[in-house]
C-alpha cells in the first residue's frame, strides 16, 4: 500500500470515528438526561479472608464508584480515537511507517467501546438477551482487534513478512471474530461496566494480556536486534499505554480515571514520537 493509499484509509478511519464520536455525546446526552444512571444499586461486600491492604483497595475503589465515571470514561475512547487518528494522520501524512497502520487501527477499534452506552441508554431491563450478548460480543471483538492489530504493528517492525497489510487486517479481524464467538457471554448479568461478562473468561484474560505483552516484547526485541533507541522508548511508551488502556476499561471512579487518561494519552503521545522521530530519517 502507498503513503497516497494509506492516507486515505486513514482519512476513512477518521471520519468513522468522526461518526462515533456524534453517536455517542447523543447517548451521553439521553442518559443524563433521562436519569438512567444510579449509583445506589451498585453494593460492595465484605470479604473475611482479604488481607488488610488488599481490603483497603477493594474497599477504596468500591466507596468511590461512580457510574458517571464508568460513563465518561467510556465516552472518553471515541475522544481519543479521533484525536489519536488526527494526529497519526497529520504526523506521517508524508512519512512511510507501515507499523503505524496498525497502531491507527487500533486507536480506530477503542472507538467501539461506546457500543456500551446502549445499556445504560436503553436501562439495561429494555433488551433482549440476546442482543445482550451480541452486543457485548462485539465489544470484545472490538478490543480483542485491536490488541491484535498492536501486535501484528510490532512484528511489522521487525520486517520480517510482507507489506500487503490489507489481507493481514482481514486475517485478524477474522481469527478476532471467531475468537469472539466462542466466548459464553452471561446475558443475563450487566457488570457496573456496562458490559456482560464472559463465563470462566480466565482464559480469555490471559489471551488479552498475552497479546498485549508480545506486543511491548516485539518492539524491546527491535531495539535488542538492530540497537534502535527509539524502539526502546517506544515499548516503554507502549507499555504505559496499554497500562493506561487496561485502567480505562475498568476505571469505576474519577481517580482511575484520571489515572487512565494521563497513562493512555502520554504514552501513546510519546509512542508515535518516537516512531515518527526514527522513520522521519529513513
Amino acid at each position: 500500500m502507498t503513503i497516497a493509499g494509506r492516507n486515505r484509509a486513514r482519512l476513512v478511519a477518521i471520519c468513522i470515528a468522526a461518526l462515533i464520536l456524534i453517536l455517542s455525546l447523543i447517548s451521553f446526552v439521553g442518559i443524563v438526561l433521562n436519569g438512567n444512571l444510579d449509583n445506589s444499586l451498585v453494593t460492595g461486600t465484605k470479604s473475611a479472608e482479604s488481607s488488610g491492604i488488599t481490603e483497603f483497595i477493594l474497599s477504596f475503589l468500591r466507596n468511590n464508584y461512580n457510574g458517571y465515571a464508568v460513563l465518561i470514561s467510556i465516552l472518553a475512547f471515541p475522544f481519543l480515537s479521533l484525536g489519536f487518528l488526527i494526529f497519526v494522520y497529520f504526523t506521517f501524512k508524508k512519512t512511510h511507517a507501515i507499523e503505524i497502520s496498525f497502531f491507527a487501527m487500533f486507536t480506530l477499534c477503542i472507538s467501539f467501546e461506546s457500543i456500551r452506552l446502549v445499556f445504560p441508554l436503553y436501562s439495561f431491563s429494555n433488551i433482549v438477551l440476546d442482543s445482550i450478548a451480541n452486543l457485548s460480543r462485539l465489544v470484545y471483538f472490538f478490543r480483542l482487534a485491536g490488541i491484535m492489530s498492536i501486535f501484528m504493528a510490532g512484528i511489522f517492525a521487525n520486517k520480517i513478512i510482507t507489506r500487503k497489510i490489507s489481507s493481514v487486517f482481514f486475517f485478524i479481524f477474522f481469527i478476532s471474530f471467531l475468537i469472539c464467538l466462542s466466548m459464553p457471554i452471561n446475558n443475563f448479568y450487566i457488570s457496573r461496566y456496562f458490559l456482560s461478562d464472559i463465563k470462566a473468561g480466565h482464559s480469555y484474560i490471559y489471551l488479552f494480556l498475552i497479546a498485549a505483552l508480545l506486543a511491548c516484547v516485539n518492539y524491546f526485541f527491535v531495539y535488542i536486534t538492530k540497537n534502535i533507541k527509539e524502539y526502546l522508548f517506544a515499548a516503554l511508551s507502549l507499555t504505559g499505554a496499554l497500562i493506561g488502556y487496561a485502567v480505562l476499561l475498568y476505571a469505576s471512579s474519577y481517580t482511575l480515571l484520571g489515572i487512565g487518561l494521563a497513562l493512555f494519552i502520554l504514552g501513546n503521545l510519546s509512542f508515535i514520537k518516537y516512531i515518527h522521530s526514527y522513520h522521519i530519517w529513513q
